[in-house]
């Protein structure tokens, strides 16, 4: 069974804003057959990527007191909002992009392969838990 949902890593440029840990995207049979068109254009025009507004990320934030989600960090969602999302696709990879609302802040997510779109299981990048012991 091909992949059906990408949890996916994001980073920014801010020090001070609260900011999403996680994008979370459930993979349609349309979305993917999108992002595979778009990846075959890029080859046949010879491009670095195409981009096209695309807005099937929803934001979550890591809930360390929560129980772990099958070993890996429990997700809650994130209070802030996003612009500008951008889906953004090379010849062997993909990703999202945009702003924080309301500030010059960017956000993107890891670039995740157009492998791992045939693969079985969900493309998961959160933060594995480990048995931690607390010091008595």
């Amino acid at each position: 069974m091909p992949c059906t949902k990408l949890i996916i890593t994001v980073s920014d440029s801010s020090d001070f804003l609260e900011v999403a840990d996680y994008a979370v995207v459930e993979l349609s049979a349309d979305l993917i057959a999108r992002i595979r068109k778009l990846s075959e254009a890029v080859r046949s025009l010879d491009v670095y990527r195409i981009s096209e507004f695309n807005y099937h990320c929803d934001f979550m934030v890591a809930d360390y007191d929560a129980d772990p989600e099958n070993g890996k960090v429990a997700l809650k969602e994130f209070e802030g909002r996003m612009e500008c999302n951008t889906l953004n696709v090379t010849d062997t990879s993909f990703y999202w992009s945009g702003l924080y609302r309301h500030t010059d802040v960017r956000w993107s997510t890891d670039t995740v392969p157009l492998t791992a779109l045939d693969e079985d299981g969900d493309f998961d990048q959160r933060e594995v838990v480990g048995d931690v012991q607390e010091a008595i």
